[in-house]
């Protein structure tokens, strides 16, 4: 039961001073000395085994076919066969290309907008302007007629259909009255 005349309390007690807060890795954590004294605390690893080079399939390629082998199988047999590693400057990638120190990534900014003229709405100003020649000038391009159609009766008085020319063919069966 909670004490008479005081709240209940709804929280656990804390850990006594002697307790450190988050996780110890023995390897990694080098403890209040290490913090304060060097930042390095880590050693770094070394590696233990060489690294090979990788293989150089252009040569491998090009004796290959030089050997006279055509097919993926006979091709797997020479690259056992003959095993052609990268020399020192057969690399895999392009390197980076060269830059100055104080080269800068990205767009170039802008020119700076006077803040002054942002106030007055000067920019949409100048946009209605435009907008209003644009449309003055398809007013203008839409009232300017062009020459008139001709209608079929003006097609007719130029070029008259020609004179229906008396047929002389008659159906076979009356030939013979």
């Amino acid at each position: 039961q909670a004490e008479l005349g005081k709240p209940r309390r709804n929280c656990y007690t804390l850990p006594g001073f002697d307790f450190a807060y988050g996780l110890y890795i023995e390897r990694t954590d080098g403890g209040v000395p290490g913090a304060i004294g060097h930042w390095d605390v880590v050693k770094p690893r070394t590696i233990s085994s060489v690294q090979r080079k990788p293989r150089d399939f252009i040569t491998m390629n090009r004796g290959a076919m030089k050997a006279g082998y055509t097919t993926a199988r006979e091709f797997n047999l020479y690259y056992k066969a003959k095993d052609i590693r990268c020399k020192d400057q057969c690399t895999r990638f392009r390197s980076p290309p060269k830059l100055p120190a104080d080269f800068t990534f990205g767009l170039k900014p802008g020119p700076s907008i006077p803040f002054y003229d942002l106030l007055q709405h000067k920019y949409k100003e100048l946009w209605m302007e435009q907008q209003r020649i644009l449309t003055a000038a398809l007013r203008v391009q839409k009232k300017k007629k062009g020459p008139a159609r001709d209608t079929r009766t003006t097609f007719l008085r130029k070029q008259p259909p020609p004179a229906n020319e008396e047929s002389f063919w008659h159906l076979p069966y009356l030939e013979k009255v």
